[in-house]
């Protein structure tokens, strides 16, 4: 798979709410990098710690994610991907534009940065979350 291929893929695994899916694209060694000074914030290794991290996120909102993609740009093996997120339920709805860069190896996700549009947004809606070190 081209990385284009693959990053439309998860796009759309991730989007319809196919999390087994879209974890499926991440590589057993991937890296994410979780900005920001919230207790989420760091760097997760391997799969099981990034698919912990983005879990938790998916629990905090009670399952209300929508993301919509407003611009991908691709080079040989990064591509970036502008979104805007939309977190939670009416009454705790955060909606933050951000860009996560993914680098793409062999068909597989190998690092995962992510760039807030709101940091101080996105770290006071985490505040009440706690990192799985998994």
């Amino acid at each position: 798979m081209t990385v284009v291929e693959v990053m439309t893929s998860y796009i759309a695994a991730m989007g319809r709410g196919d999390f087994e899916s879209g974890f499926g694209y991440f590589d057993d060694d991937v890296v994410g990098h979780v900005p920001g000074r919230s207790t989420l914030a760091g760097e997760r290794r391997g799969r099981a710690a990034v698919e912990g991290y983005i879990r938790e996120v998916i629990a905090h909102t009670r399952g209300n994610v929508s993301v919509e993609l407003i611009e991908m740009l691709v080079g040989s093996e990064h591509v970036a991907l502008m979104v805007l997120e939309k977190l939670g339920d009416e009454a705790h709805r955060v909606e933050i534009r951000r860009v996560n860069v993914y680098r793409v190896r062999n068909g597989k996700i190998v690092e995962i940065r992510v760039f807030e549009g709101d940091q101080y947004l996105m770290d006071e809606y985490t505040s009440s979350m706690t990192a799985d070190e998994s």
